[in-house]
């Protein structure tokens, strides 16, 4: 159903009153959005409020975004209050294949095999968030190999738990934007080394000392390896240890460096699984109803609309759609920072059925560049999101592709998707009052004959 906006009744799509343009050619050229785009002839402007299911008839809220082992940085944190932690998450450090011998200084004989480590350490960088953490941290290292698939992260978390640290590292909290040596148990990593197949897996934990009572702890750690740091500037994790041969040598004993994986070379599912972010205490649930934007594990809200083929063909020209949101506040974290609602316009065809998928096909936000909309998640307030505007219009790439080639959908994430335990509680279709339901606010001009501008 159609609302009318304007105080006079609309008149029907293909009606006997729609205004004649066949004696009047338009130039769209210039982007022209005025209600006299002929001279001397003016054209009727409708102004019309699609409500809820009208306008868009899918909503479904995806969580883990993004997929595991794509992350940008891997989130370490802890964040409480005077009850407790409310939301943890923690890294997992992957190294796999770990060096055993000396290289050769007579090709005549075998390479020595490393037997003993006299010193082992892991390297990382970290990037606070300053505006959560509120004291000094403690880092702590754990053993977290299991012989489990790479997915089967419900038995990760419980050695997070469960397992004592091979290190820590306390950090005054006006050091943590630098590079950090947690010093590992030796004995640990010799076992590795000198077990023929051994690989490290290293967990990173974090917890807040000092006199802070909330316990707030949050740093995000590099995913990718030294070898990529070394192209991009950035600095990712290390394990180094100190391996000595058993025998009498000018070479027995060397420090190794081995970088951890930044992609992995499996199967071709999960071939992007390397090193990857675990959250061990999600955030608390969301009111029954509401869509929600962002929090840990981060969730995206994926928005299919259903307009009507009048308002998509060749016989109307919209000059103006505007996806009006109204937003519940989380009073969870109610730190000043502000972060951005991003809507992305999805490029997946209809045959992608799984939307979780769907999601994640995305066109880049500089080839239809829909304005973010920068707000505090814990505000009560109404947002506007321009779809068609004069600077982009998603019902051109809509018309352009047809309905068989792309979905007519977006998703709304989070800017600090992955990243912070805030989030947008926003209201869905059926909301109560009908007031709060998302509604999509439609300028648009009858005509034939022409396309979109």
């Amino acid at each position: 159903m159609i609302v009318p906006r304007a105080s006079h009744r609309l008149l029907p799509f293909f009606g006997v009153a729609l205004i004649t343009l066949a004696a009047c050619k338009e130039d769209l050229a210039g982007g022209c959005a005025s209600p006299s785009l002929c001279p001397g002839q003016a054209l009727e402007v409708h102004d019309t409020v699609l409500v809820a299911s009208e306008a868009i008839d899918t909503t479904v809220v995806v969580s883990g975004m993004p997929p595991l082992g794509t992350e940008t940085g891997l989130l370490v944190a802890r964040y409480g209050d005077a009850q407790g932690d409310s939301v943890v998450s923690g890294a997992v450090l992957r190294f796999d294949s770990l060096p055993r011998t000396f290289p050769p200084t007579d090709t005549t004989v075998a390479p020595h095999a490393v037997t003993s480590i006299s010193a082992a350490s892991l390297h990382f960088t970290s990037a606070p968030d300053t505006s959560l953490i509120r004291d000094s941290v403690r880092f702590e290292v754990i053993d977290v190999d299991a012989n489990v698939p790479d997915l089967d992260t419900a038995t990760i978390h419980q050695l997070f738990i469960t397992r004592p640290a091979l290190g820590t590292l306390n950090v005054n909290k006006d050091s943590l934007a630098v590079a950090h040596i947690v010093p590992l148990d030796t004995a640990f990593i010799r076992q590795r080394v000198t077990t023929p197949g051994g690989r490290v897996r290293l967990g990173v934990r974090i917890f807040s000392y000092g006199h802070d009572s909330t316990g707030r702890a949050a740093v995000a750690i590099s995913p990718i390896s030294s070898s990529t740091a070394a192209a991009t500037g950035a600095s990712g994790s290390t394990l180094v240890y100190e391996g000595h041969a058993a025998v009498s040598d000018t070479v027995d004993s060397l420090g190794f460096n081995v970088r951890s994986l930044s992609k992995s070379t499996g199967g071709p599912e999960f071939r992007y699984l390397a090193n990857y972010q675990l959250v061990l205490k999600g955030s608390p649930p969301a009111p029954t109803g509401i869509l929600v934007v962002g929090g840990l594990p981060s969730k995206r809200v994926y928005l299919r609309f259903n307009l009507p083929t009048a308002l998509v063909d060749s016989s109307t020209t919209i000059v103006r759609a505007t996806l009006i949101l109204h937003q519940r506040g989380d009073s969870t974290f109610t730190d000043v920072d502000s972060i951005a609602l991003t809507p992305r316009v999805v490029i997946a065809s209809p045959i992608v059925t799984d939307i979780s998928k769907a999601a994640l096909l995305l066109a880049d936000l500089t080839t239809i560049p829909l304005r973010a909309v920068r707000a505090n998640p814990n505000q009560v307030r109404s947002d506007s999101i321009a779809l068609v505007s004069r600077a982009s219009s998603i019902v051109s790439l809509w018309r352009a592709e047809g309905p068989l080639r792309i979905q007519r959908a977006i998703v709304l994430q989070s800017s600090s998707e992955g990243k912070d335990p805030r989030r947008f509680f926003i209201y869905g279709n059926t909301a109560t009052p009908d007031s709060l339901r998302p509604r999509l606010h439609l300028t648009y001009i009858p005509r034939s004959g022409f396309g979109l501008p």
